[in-house]
């Protein structure tokens, strides 16, 4: 079979645990790429972040990036965007200020943060292939007053709280925020997008975009959020360093990220492909 988009996650999957993009792992980018197939990366990383792994990789099509939220081949021309609008973004912040907790949002732009802290985890939010890239971040006293004399949208928003706390907001958000999708973190954290939002949704956008079924893609990633595609695309690839319940829905379990597990993937998967055409 002749696949014809191959999706990549990045942490985990294309890079090793040092944050390194190898040249096997490049070159083999590249021979899937001359074998016919577009090459994208999907992944939970802001735009600016993504578009460095991106540029390294040479690649040609719009990358998925904030979990689904932002697709794009430049950051002020997106083909679909799913943030949190800024008057549901204001009504939350609002929400959240009552529980006194540390709360930044982001866009593909910026993130505005509530408490300093949170710059050591923006951090490491802002690795690009081997070293750090800069990304806007603006603290603020309150994030409701800076919301009402700036129109910002948000792609997600990252909640920290103590652990009391936590379980009398999870039922708020879900009592008073029926379009909000709540994904727990660790034991005090929250990521808050849009329902719609995921890795699976977005890749699903750029396929008819681009024109191209799911059983024709090739999806490889090594967490629970790659679990949706790795399970509906035409051949899902988990990585030996995924958790157990996304090695059993995958197809293949290729070798980890330390491994070359993605270059060994795809010098199999496209060895025997004749070049085609998007």
């Amino acid at each position: 079979m002749a696949y014809r988009l191959l999706a990549l996650d990045i942490d985990g999957t294309l890079l090793k645990t040092n944050n390194r993009l190898d040249r096997e792992t490049k070159e083999a980018v590249q021979f899937a790429m001359d074998k016919g197939a577009a090459v994208t990366l999907v992944t939970e990383r802001h735009f600016h972040s993504a578009a460095k792994v991106a540029k390294a990789l040479k690649l040609k099509y719009p990358i998925i990036t904030h979990n689904g939220a932002f697709i794009s081949s430049s950051i002020d021309r997106p083909i679909y965007t799913s943030k949190i609008r800024h008057d549901t973004l204001l009504q939350l912040v609002e929400f959240l200020e009552a529980y006194k907790c540390e709360v930044h949002f982001s866009n593909e732009k910026m993130s505005v943060s509530n408490h300093p802290k949170q710059a050591n985890l923006l951090a490491k939010m802002t690795i690009g292939v081997n070293e750090p890239l800069f990304y806007p971040v603006t603290y603020v006293d309150s994030l409701s007053d800076y919301l009402r004399e700036n129109a910002d949208d948000a792609t997600d928003v990252r909640v920290e709280c103590s652990t009391d706390t936590k379980e009398e907001m999870l039922q708020s958000l879900q009592d008073f925020f029926s379009d909000i999708q709540v994904k727990e973190v660790g034991d005090q954290g929250l990521l808050l997008t849009r329902k719609e939002s995921s890795k699976y949704n977005g890749l699903l956008h750029l396929a008819q975009h681009i024109g191209i079924s799911l059983l024709d893609i090739v999806a490889v990633g090594d967490a629970y959020d790659d679990l949706e595609m790795i399970e509906k695309v035409g051949l899902g690839v988990a990585m030996k360093n995924a958790p157990k319940a996304v090695r059993q829905h995958a197809d293949w379990v290729t070798r980890s990220n330390d491994m070359n597990g993605v270059a060994y993937t795809l010098k199999e998967v496209f060895r025997k492909q004749m070049k085609s055409y998007v």
